[in-house]
């Protein structure tokens, strides 16, 4: 219960995809909360701020103190050869070809594929279950990196301290297969994007927001924005998973 308060801030942070970094077959919902994959490729400008191997996007905020949380539900197929991954990235990771998922490539997530959840270690460490609703949580401070189970509460895994260097540090997804949507939230009991967003490809939309709030949960720090969310075309090309 101790690590729990220390690690979840009173308030979670809102987090929103952003677009201009989204690989051309993520499709975002109109207000930026949720993710899925297209079997076509959009039509996108190939900027330095776009993926365009690995299928990841970033959150458009960053943070470079503090503590912070956010919540992420997996919607649809969650094991299996559902592909999908969730953590965090420096402002700075590379954006273009077969980019290095671990710490040493500027990424903390963890990740399901082909049936085996891992975190991104380097070799990667298997662990026990993929929970499909969990806590990201940051520590700026430390340099710790904590995924828990937004369910039961308890740790998936916590990534050794790192130095950020007061690098700007941004929320980061993957996904890889079209049968899988990752949808963010920001209360422990609510849902993660409103009654209005469809989850386009699965059975069932997200369900409405919820204000509530944990007691078990300290003030967090401020956060930097990175900009305002768009719309992300909806168009799409097959590509294989990589």
């Amino acid at each position: 219960m101790a690590w729990r308060k220390f690690l979840l801030p009173h308030h979670p942070d809102v987090v929103t995809l952003d677009p201009n970094s989204a690989h051309p077959e993520l499709l975002l919902s109109a207000d930026g909360r949720s993710v899925r994959w297209g079997r076509a490729r959009q039509d996108l400008p190939d900027t330095p701020e776009r993926f365009d191997t690995r299928c990841c996007v970033l959150g458009q905020e960053g943070f470079r103190e503090g503590r912070h949380c956010w919540g992420v539900e997996v919607k649809g197929e969650l094991g299996g050869y559902s592909w999908w991954a969730v953590g965090v990235a420096r402002g700075s990771v590379d954006r273009k070809g077969d980019i290095d998922l671990s710490p040493a490539g500027g990424i903390w997530g963890v990740q399901n594929w082909k049936g085996r959840f891992v975190s991104l270690t380097s070799p990667p460490t298997s662990l026990f279950w993929a929970p499909r609703r969990f806590w990201v949580c940051l520590d700026c401070t430390q340099g710790l990196v904590t995924f828990i189970d937004a369910d039961s509460g308890v740790e998936i895994f916590t990534f050794p301290s790192a130095s950020f260097n007061g690098e700007i540090i941004r929320p980061w997804f993957l996904l890889g297969t079209e049968e899988t949507q990752l949808c963010l939230r920001d209360s422990t009991s609510g849902t993660l994007c409103p009654p209005s967003i469809p989850t386009t490809a699965l059975d069932s939309p997200c369900p409405a927001a919820d204000t509530a709030r944990s007691p078990l949960l300290h003030p967090a720090a401020a956060h930097v924005p990175l900009g305002p969310a768009q719309a992300h075309p909806a168009q799409a090309q097959h590509r294989g998973l990589q």
